[in-house]
């Protein structure tokens, strides 16, 4: 994927056409038609025309390969939020499916009591949408694509905190979505304002590298590509640059400079068929020295986006330190477009293949988000939730069958157990790591082999397991145990209210009730020489509460006295 400066109609429907064959060439003609005259009199805070956004973003889209009916949400997918064209108005004019897929990235236009509120509103719309429609968030990601190539005509505070929700949410996604070029773009695109000093210093000392060692770089791409053909394997060999913000993520969470990561050139090897990597693989070992303890196999053990490829580092030609990753054009492709591979295929109202649901269940962990946010009340913890869900590193746990298991970093068995099955979680009452027995609230590690113990009966849960666990599924899942238990709790009570009879007198009782959120199960009120009598049911759980209630209703003007039954 490239980022052109300058789009025409004509770029996306060539691209469009060249990926997806099926595309309606006049149907988009006719949107953008219609977008351009809604855009006519609004400017980008560059002075562009604003038209030249949907563009990029409907371009973005026909080079993934993505349909019409997307492609047309691109180039209107602004023009609710920032004109007086309504859902309606789109829907008549183009199509349900189109409106729907506008309104799926339409930000929320009602206010908000804070920030964290509105952001975590504006999520769990995008997110409820992409559940409906997973083309929702690639257009989303599309979107965020050219916004953050073009940050330099904001304010600074604006441009902070566009790159940070970049970092900390959409690459996250395109990730998951297993769409590494785009994810890469978009995290390089986001350092660049973030950490604008560290980026050019990075960027500096990357092409000085790249300088120091482009003839030791095609030497070796030169003898691999000669080896290969000697052996009769047809193979695509390139030479590759480590990202600006894999370099930068390196050189923070390691503490190492830069001149000691290993892996800042790669030669790409792409063949056929995924037996010729392996043989590959073979002949590069009996040709090169390969650095203890680099490699990894990524075809036997994928990565949960799918990512598949052998890697290992080999001292190059004259020792220049090399980075080798061998996939199949196949696996190249899954790597570089991810879910989007399929979408030429694909037939909306249709099953969904194995290859989409297997993404949808790798975002599985943000719709287990989204049900959590219906139980906790602060924003903020939903969000943190969210982003620990998208941000920790990964670690690969086995059942004692041998199945692989992806958690993220410093998930506990209890998570582990709810990933196998809802009710394995809701019934733990001990664990085996390693065969060891060992507290279910274990911090599990890369490589353990886990053993869930349940038992027939519920687990009793505890209120502290909801800050250490990582998962929403199980933070969600032990909320609602923890609920369950609490109404068991609940107990009938009953209260005799005598007062003397005025207007309002019934309803600042019982509003009393509402505050402290008690639920009333009956009430009956008599009247007599202008002395009431008002009984009332109701259920709770907290002694506590049951005497703020009293002390409240008898200090109501009129209220004579409060009885317990």
């Amino acid at each position: 994927m490239e980022i052109k400066t300058e789009i025409s109609i004509q770029d996306i429907l060539n691209m469009g056409k060249r990926k997806n064959q099926t595309i309606d060439e006049h149907l988009i003609k006719n949107v953008y038609e219609y977008a351009k005259e809604k855009h006519k009199n609004q400017l980008r805070k560059s002075g562009e025309p604003y038209i030249i956004h949907p563009l990029h973003v409907a371009y973005t889209l026909a080079e993934l390969g993505l349909d019409t009916q997307t492609i047309c949400a691109a180039l209107l997918h602004d023009v609710v939020e920032d004109t007086e064209t309504t859902y309606e108005d789109i829907k008549n004019n183009f199509g349900e499916e189109i409106a729907l897929l506008v309104e799926g990235v339409t930000k929320l236009s009602i206010l908000f009591k804070t920030a964290e509120e509105k952001q975590a509103e504006n999520y769990n719309k995008m997110f409820i949408a992409m559940e409906k429609d997973i083309r929702i968030i690639i257009l989303k990601l599309a979107d965020r694509l050219h916004n953050i190539t073009t940050l330099q005509h904001l304010r600074r505070d604006r441009q902070i905190a566009i790159a940070k929700e970049t970092l900390e949410l959409y690459a996250p996604i395109a990730h998951k979505l297993g769409m590494y070029d785009l994810k890469m773009k978009l995290q390089d695109g986001a350092l660049k304002y973030l950490y604008p000093e560290e980026y050019e210093a990075i960027v500096e000392k990357l092409n000085n590298k790249i300088k120091e060692n482009r003839n030791q770089l095609e030497k070796t791409k030169n003898k691999m590509e000669s080896i290969l053909k000697r052996q009769r394997i047809f193979a695509i060999v390139n030479i590759e640059i480590k990202h600006i913000y894999n370099i930068y993520k390196k050189v923070k969470e390691k503490k190492i400079e830069m001149d000691q990561i290993k892996d800042l050139f790669a030669i790409k090897i792409i063949t056929r068929e995924k037996q010729t990597c392996y043989k590959i693989l073979g002949i590069i070992n009996n040709q090169y020295n390969i650095i203890p303890r680099t490699f990894k196999d990524y075809i036997a053990t994928p990565r949960n986006n799918r990512y598949q490829a052998i890697h290992e580092i080999i001292l190059g030609e004259d020792g220049v330190i090399i980075e080798v990753q061998i996939c199949s054009r196949a696996m190249y492709k899954m790597a570089k477009y991810g879910i989007a591979n399929y979408f030429p295929y694909m037939k909306q109202g249709k099953i969904k293949n194995e290859q989409e649901l297997e993404f949808e269940r790798n975002l599985s962990g943000i719709h287990d988000s989204l049900k959590l946010k219906k139980l906790m009340e602060d924003p903020k913890e939903f969000l943190k939730t969210l982003k620990s869900e998208l941000l920790d590193n990964e670690i690969y746990v086995f059942t004692p069958n041998g199945d692989i298991k992806v958690l993220p970093q410093g998930a506990t068995a209890i998570d582990f157990a709810y990933l196998i099955h809802e009710e394995i979680g809701d019934h733990i009452v001990g664990c085996k790591i390693n065969s060891i027995d060992m507290p279910i609230m274990t911090k599990l590690k890369n490589g353990e082999i886990v053993e869930i113990i349940a038992s027939k009966e519920k687990a009793i849960p505890q209120k502290e397991w909801v800050e250490t666990l990582k998962t929403a599924k199980a933070k969600s899942q032990i909320i609602k145990l923890l609920e369950q238990r609490e109404e068991k709790k609940k107990i009938k009570q009953k209260i005799e209210i005598e007062a003397k009879d005025r207007k309002n007198l019934v309803l600042e009782i019982t509003k009393s009730f509402v505050e402290n959120e008690i639920n009333i199960t009956s009430l009956r009120t008599e009247v007599k020489d202008e002395n009431a009598k008002i009984e009332i049911e109701f259920e709770m759980n907290k002694q506590e509460k049951l005497e703020k209630i009293v002390s409240q209703i008898i200090q109501i003007d009129n209220v004579k006295e409060v009885n317990l039954k």
